[in-house]
């Protein structure tokens, strides 16, 4: 029975590579995810979501940048307006970020009286 197991494990085992590579060809190539799961040899739907999930995740996250549009992305309406979400949304996460570190560095600067900016007009030694 452990055999068993340990088989099973290791036959649905994959590489970061493959995980990235699948999930980029599936949100960013186009392609259709059943093709995707037959060329890596993906025993599941539900692991390739899961992975395409996952990469979205670290995109939204800033982990990842969004890769340029390819010419037959550009030409398709519902893919450029996806696009646009896409950008506004990191564009605002990115904003939400400089607030979010700004104001660290204000507090830092105020409760610990350093000065962490660098002083417009000051000489450089």
């Amino acid at each position: 029975m452990e055999d068993y197991i340990r088989e099973l494990l290791e036959r649905y085992q994959y590489s970061e590579e493959v995980k990235e590579i699948a999930a980029f060809r599936v949100l960013f190539g186009g392609e259709d995810p059943k093709q995707v799961m037959q060329e890596f040899g993906i025993h599941s739907i539900y692991t390739l979501n899961h992975w395409v999930a996952a990469y979205r995740k670290r995109i939204d996250q800033g982990l990842i940048s969004l890769p340029p549009m390819h010419k037959k992305q550009k030409q398709n309406s519902a893919a450029l307006q996806q696009r646009n979400k896409d950008l506004e949304r990191a564009l605002q996460d990115a904003n939400l970020m400089i607030l979010a570190l700004n104001t660290m560095i204000d507090v830092a600067e105020k409760d610990f009286k350093i000065s962490i900016r660098k002083k417009r007009g000051t000489k450089q030694s």
